[in-house]
């Protein structure tokens, strides 16, 4: 009788055990979901999932790439099934026939005034001249619309410069060849401990959100989802915003961790993490809950420059619903 109970326990034991391996095995089965950022800021809110192989359940391949246009190329291709971009990059893609979803929104501003000049308020820029990453971006925009609801005319009362990327703005800034510059976290907390002259100047968060009477301040990065994807594997997608949401919660209450996380994967000295992290503004709201948002930034935005939307504002196939 012993025996009898042994051997069937056994055997359900055996059963069961298969189940498991086979589950397994079939997850493993499945392609592996490519999941893509950018260096700095935009991957890294995802830093904390990098090293993970599995997400529920399924097989994951991070990668970050140093180029935006390679990522757009990508998306474009549908070779990525999930991607962290600026939000208006997102909107530009859509409106020229890209099947993307705006998943979520994890970036709320980073854009500061750095220099080594004594200022009070935005008027005390006129007359100066100011060094900005690349023209018609965001930051190139963002500037020119706060500098105009100030009562400054960005064609006649200052000097705009541009210089090709954040990175080689921080380089100039931080070795004193530039007195103003428009940058970007973590480059803003880089150049400031690279050289004691430097200071955080003008937050444009915070102009932002006295000018537009906002409560918080506007959505600059997102995750975006490939449509046909999230249609085939909503339960993963569901998952993954999840866990990211997580991640991002880990990533501002770890600090150091989430630093040396960053500079392994991202390209980010993590003291300038450690830093510099509060003013990254990185927190998780689903992109359909933030469309009004987004929608509110895309609009002024248009108003500078509509190409730098992709000429209107995307409609509600533009947000992904869980």
């Amino acid at each position: 009788m012993i025996r009898n109970k042994l051997s069937t326990s056994m055997a359900v034991g055996a059963v069961l055990w298969g189940m498991i391996l086979a589950g397994a095995g079939l997850a493993q089965s499945k392609p592996p979901v490519i999941i893509t950022g950018l260096s700095g800021i935009s991957g890294l809110a995802m830093v904390k999932l990098i090293e993970e192989p599995l997400i529920g359940g399924r097989p994951v391949t991070h990668s970050i790439l140093k180029s935006p246009d390679l990522l757009m190329g990508k998306l474009i291709t549908g070779a990525v099934d999930l991607a962290a971009l600026p939000i208006n990059t997102a909107a530009i893609l859509y409106n020229k026939g890209v099947s993307i979803q705006v998943a979520a929104v994890i970036g709320w501003g980073v854009l500061y005034l750095v220099g080594d000049t004594e200022l009070k308020d935005w008027i005390d820029l006129k007359g100066k001249k100011i060094l900005v990453p690349a023209k018609g971006a965001v930051p190139d925009l963002l500037l020119r619309y706060l500098l105009l609801k100030n009562g400054l005319n960005p064609e006649r009362d200052l000097t705009i410069q541009y210089v090709g990327s954040p990175v080689e703005l921080a380089r100039l800034s931080a070795a004193g060849e530039v007195s103003l510059a428009v940058l970007p976290e973590p480059w803003a907390t880089e150049v400031i401990a690279r050289n004691s002259k430097n200071k955080l100047l003008l937050d444009f968060q915070r102009e932002w959100q006295r000018i537009e009477n906002q409560g918080q301040t506007y959505p600059q990065t997102c995750i975006v989802v490939n449509k046909s994807f999230a249609g085939s594997n909503p339960e993963f997608v569901d998952c993954y915003l999840k866990e990211l949401e997580g991640s991002i919660r880990w990533l501002n209450e770890n600090p150091q961790q989430a630093g040396i996380l960053a500079e392994k994967y991202v390209q980010i000295w993590s003291n300038t993490i450690q830093k510099g992290l509060p003013r990254c503004n990185i927190r998780f709201e689903p992109g359909f809950k933030a469309q009004g948002k987004i929608e509110h930034f895309l609009s002024r935005l248009a108003e500078l420059e509509p190409n730098a939307i992709g000429e209107k504002i995307p409609d509600e196939g533009f947000y992904y619903q869980p």
